[in-house]
């Protein structure tokens, strides 16, 4: 079936938005939308960071097709860790692109750089809060800083204007930044001060664009977390040395959670070195479970290209990174993601004029929120 916009609409992306912080905030309107639209708790994308989901609400597909499973791989050729932001990685089109096919503007408006470079190339309107141009400070004022809840509500305010102001853009996507989510945990004064003001966002949408539906999701919840293992140390001091071990969740954004994550993707040094790394890293306190790659890219919708030799999963407290020693107690406020227990998020669809009709398939991920704008499967 070819790609069709169904209507208007506006794709709310909000980082680290995880069940719980709907269950534990009085959010008046969403609830509102989730009673007369559909919602559900729903799931995103295994690993649980930005990137992999990111791109697959913004490509309306999964990381096997679009090719994206990480913030940050290991390059061979320069045997070191890369952040993901450049355009060429992805092997699909995004919405913005299907958009322009069909004769419509878009408009991406996100906090951080790498989503601008990776999606930002058919969209007509680009808004990076991390960098933006002198025009956009000039007609919105200088962005809040990238470490703060503010900057969410400097990017709301530029989607209101274009509501209002750009009838001509009939595609609008918002990816905000999940730093007040990695800072406080739902019950906190300040998260609830955050939640609230993004429903009152909420309201300026429908009471601004009542033409326009409104689909809202996040890429991963979020968990506190007490222990960190360096894998290549742990390995080492076991009598294996790796070729190396990456942290997908790392991006440029360390204070958030400082490279940190709930996955690892393992490259081994020589194919024979699996089931020793396999038992050496299975027995690590914390690690629940390590897949090769051939059953981690069919169990999860991955390409297999783009992960290690192994895929490693850890339980609800343990994260992977590069230490200075193999393990560390973290601090009792720290708080990341990456892993399956970080999958729990909203999916709302509102003001979609039209149900989604039968021969739809069940709605579940958040990528299928966008399949959904955009006539069904893709």
């Amino acid at each position: 079936m070819p790609p069709r916009l169904l209507n208007k609409s506006i794709v709310l992306m909000i980082d680290g938005f995880d069940m719980e912080y709907y269950r534990k905030t009085d959010m008046p309107v969403m609830r509102k939308m989730a009673r007369e639209g559909f919602f559900k708790a729903g799931s995103g994308i295994f690993p649980s960071l930005t990137n992999a989901n990111n791109i697959s609400i913004a490509c309306a597909c999964w990381p096997d097709s679009h090719g994206v499973t990480t913030n940050c791989y290991y390059d061979h050729e320069t045997d070191s860790a890369v952040f993901l932001e450049h355009q060429s990685f992805l092997k699909a089109p995004t919405i913005f692109e299907l958009a322009a096919q069909l004769g419509k503007k878009s408009a991406l408006l996100t906090c951080k750089s790498k989503t601008s470079k990776i999606l930002g190339g058919a969209a007509d309107v680009v808004v990076t809060a991390e960098a933006p141009d002198d025009e956009i400070c000039e007609k919105y004022g200088a962005p809040p800083p990238m470490y703060s809840t503010e900057i969410n509500y400097w990017l709301f305010d530029i989607a209101i204007d274009l509501i209002e102001n750009r009838p001509d853009i009939e595609l609008i996507y918002v990816h905000t930044t999940d730093y007040p989510m990695h800072m406080w945990e739902p019950e906190a004064q300040e998260s609830q001060i955050h939640m609230k003001k993004l429903d009152d966002y909420l309201a300026q949408i429908a009471e601004k664009g009542p033409d326009f539906t409104i689909a809202l999701t996040a890429d991963h919840g979020m968990n506190p977390k007490k222990r960190c293992w360096d894998l290549s140390k742990a390995c080492s001091n076991r009598g294996l040395d790796l070729k190396f071990a990456v942290s997908p969740v790392a991006d440029r954004l360390l204070k958030h959670h400082r490279g940190f994550g709930g996955v690892s993707y393992v490259h081994l040094k020589k194919t024979e070195d699996k089931d020793k790394a396999i038992s050496i890293i299975g027995s690590l306190e914390g690690v629940d479970s390590v897949f090769d790659r051939e059953s981690a890219a069919k169990r999860f919708g991955l390409m297999k290209s783009r992960i290690g030799d192994l895929v490693i999963l850890p339980d609800r407290d343990t994260v992977f990174g590069d230490l200075p020693m193999e393990v560390e107690e973290l601090a009792t406020d720290y708080r990341s993601h990456g892993s399956l227990y970080e999958m729990d998020i909203p999916l709302l669809l509102f003001n979609t004029k039209n149900s989604p009709p039968p021969e739809y398939r069940e709605i579940n991920y958040n990528l299928d929120l966008t399949q959904f704008l955009f006539g069904g499967n893709r």
